[in-house]
């Protein structure tokens, strides 16, 4: 095996476990709709119920992503995470928010990238 392709396999492996992780606790969170996490919602403008829903999206995107082989469902984990990481540093912005809270879920997006990239490049070797 040539050290390109373990490379890959290692960025695959740790991006997208640091990946799951982070979004397992906020999965959590949201449904537990935490003060933070409620406060926040709020202030953007959206229902209180949303992070019930966002929450449980959350975990259907883990379990996606979580899967052994590569298949097309990953994809759709991929996009869906996504569209919420696009969709909340919009919200954030739109809302006034600072610099930070708008750059948050871009580095999460940019953790997301890291994953999906090498999970292709691994595929395509």
């Amino acid at each position: 095996m040539k050290p390109s392709t373990h490379i890959t396999k290692l960025t695959y492996r740790i991006s997208t476990i640091l990946f799951l992780l982070l979004m397992f606790v906020t999965a959590i969170t949201d449904i537990m709709r935490m003060d933070a996490v409620l406060k926040t919602v709020l202030h953007l403008g959206y229902p209180a119920y949303l992070p019930v829903m966002i929450g449980s999206g959350k975990l259907a995107g883990i379990l996606l992503l979580s899967l052994p082989r590569y298949t097309r469902w990953k994809e759709w984990g991929y996009a869906g995470f996504t569209v919420l990481f696009l969709s909340a540093a919009i919200s954030h912005g739109v809302s006034g928010d600072g610099v930070g809270k708008v750059l948050f879920p871009l580095a999460m997006e940019a953790l997301l990238l890291v994953s999906y990239i090498s999970m292709r490049r691994e595929i395509n070797k």
